[in-house]
């Protein structure tokens, strides 16, 4: 007896995860949300960190997207490519990014501290500990699969720049870890999340207006 009510409390709690996944693809007023699968990020950078600023990215935009519930993203542990997704060639997406409508590529192509220069001095006259400008910089390209060939439906680049006064520099990045309460307080963290930020808006906004033609 008591095996058979595990055996049916499992199968309810599976049904019941299964019909609020199926559920979340669509809208209260019953229209179907944009399915789109993000990619992983690729990191061009040189930037040192003790973990990978492209899972960190890759999963900070793909839960960003997901809040913003008007679009169902579709998630695998493992979307791997070989392919240069900013290339002309789109043909291959569709078989790789299958079952979706939307996918979205983003390239990290800057991270870099750039020290925060006063009164036209040189850069070798720049003390140590100083003021930087935390410079990032992503290449956007979201394409629409949903036709007979793939078509590019927004492609740019977005740059920000966050200001870290010397003050906060000195943060040891191997003890605040992405993923701690302490790093997403942090100066980086913040910094990421803007950029993030913007890149889930600019998103939204392309693909609802595609969704709409």
């Amino acid at each position: 007896m008591r095996y058979l009510f595990a055996l049916v409390f499992s199968l309810a709690l599976t049904a019941c995860g299964k019909s609020g996944n199926e559920l979340s693809r669509f809208h209260e007023d019953g229209r179907a949300k944009p399915i789109v699968t993000v990619a992983s990020v690729i990191d061009a950078t040189s930037f040192d960190l003790p973990w990978s600023i492209s899972e960190e990215l890759t999963s900070l935009l793909t839960n960003r997207i997901s809040e913003g519930k008007s679009m169902f993203v579709s998630r695998k542990d493992d979307i791997s490519y070989t392919e240069n997704p900013f290339s002309p060639d789109l043909s291959w997406m569709k078989r790789e990014f299958s079952n979706n409508e939307f996918v979205v590529f983003v390239e990290l192509a800057e991270h870099e501290n750039v020290p925060v220069v006063k009164n036209n001095k040189k850069m070798a006259e720049v003390p140590f500990e100083t003021s930087i400008n935390l410079k990032l910089g992503a290449r956007l390209r979201v394409v629409d699969l949903r036709g007979t060939t793939p078509q590019i439906v927004l492609q740019e680049m977005i740059r920000d720049s966050y200001f870290i006064p010397k003050s906060d520099i000195p943060i040891n990045y191997s003890t605040v870890v992405w993923g701690s309460e302490e790093y997403s307080k942090s100066p980086m963290g913040i910094a990421h999340m803007h950029l993030v930020d913007e890149i889930a808006r600019r998103v939204n906004e392309y693909i609802h207006l595609a969704k709409s033609r």
